[in-house]
């Protein structure tokens, strides 16, 4: 059996007797019988990296498959539904993006230009106003809620002073005059009235919350609210 034939068959150790004489071929041989069996591991590791390599790849061509399948399918989650919104515009649910568009004027934005505009709601909320001026405001100097009085008034105030002035400016000019002067005399009850409540005093505070209804009246009677 030749060398060749034992390095296949996986020896790596040949034990020859031979004569002395003969001795520098016999290790020349062996020196190669063992670079030939070394060589064995090194295939070994380079089928297994070729292996693994390719397993990557496997793994990397399944992920890349998934991910196309999940991009052809988004459209199809994403389907876009279109809802009629006329009713809900029409009640104000777009003012929020009104407030937020910087190029409308100021006025719009804050709503006093859509409150000036409807000369309806603008009675409406003058309504609201006396109601809550006729019951709450009175309950609360009535029981010696000072705190809750004063705000209520300067609420209710703030509110009213927007809308007469709304109301009125569709007057013609001498009635317009009359209502200036009318809305001097409430400023001035408004005035004594809050300060009677700052001071709580019940007795001055009920006083002045009646001159203060009467001096209301005679403004929203002129201006038609």
């Amino acid at each position: 059996m030749s060398f060749r034939h034992l390095v296949e068959r996986g020896y790596t150790k040949i034990i020859l007797s031979v004569p002395h004489s003969n001795m520098n071929s016999v290790v020349a041989s062996q020196s190669r019988l063992v670079v030939a069996s070394a060589a064995q591991p090194r295939v070994a590791k380079a089928r297994s990296a070729v292996v693994a390599r390719a397993e990557v790849d496997r793994r990397a061509l399944l992920a890349g498959a998934a991910a196309l399948s999940a991009a052809v399918a988004a459209p199809a989650a994403n389907a876009v539904d279109i809802i009629d919104d006329r009713a809900a515009k029409a009640k104000g649910f777009d003012i929020i993006y009104e407030a937020r568009d910087l190029d409308l004027p100021q006025a719009q934005r804050d709503g006093l230009s859509q409150a000036r505009g409807d000369a309806a709601l603008t009675k409406k909320r003058i309504a609201e106003s006396v109601a809550r001026i006729n019951g709450k405001l009175g309950s609360d100097i009535e029981k010696k809620y000072w705190t809750e009085a004063r705000e209520e008034l300067r609420r209710q105030i703030g509110t009213l002073s927007f809308d007469i002035n709304t109301l009125a400016s569709s007057l013609g000019k001498a009635d317009r005059k009359e209502v200036d002067e009318l809305k001097k005399a409430l400023k001035t009850e408004v005035t004594a009235l809050d300060f009677a409540i700052r001071k709580k005093n019940k007795d001055v505070a009920v006083k002045e919350y009646a001159d203060f209804q009467a001096a209301l009246g005679a403004v929203l009677s002129k201006i038609g609210a």
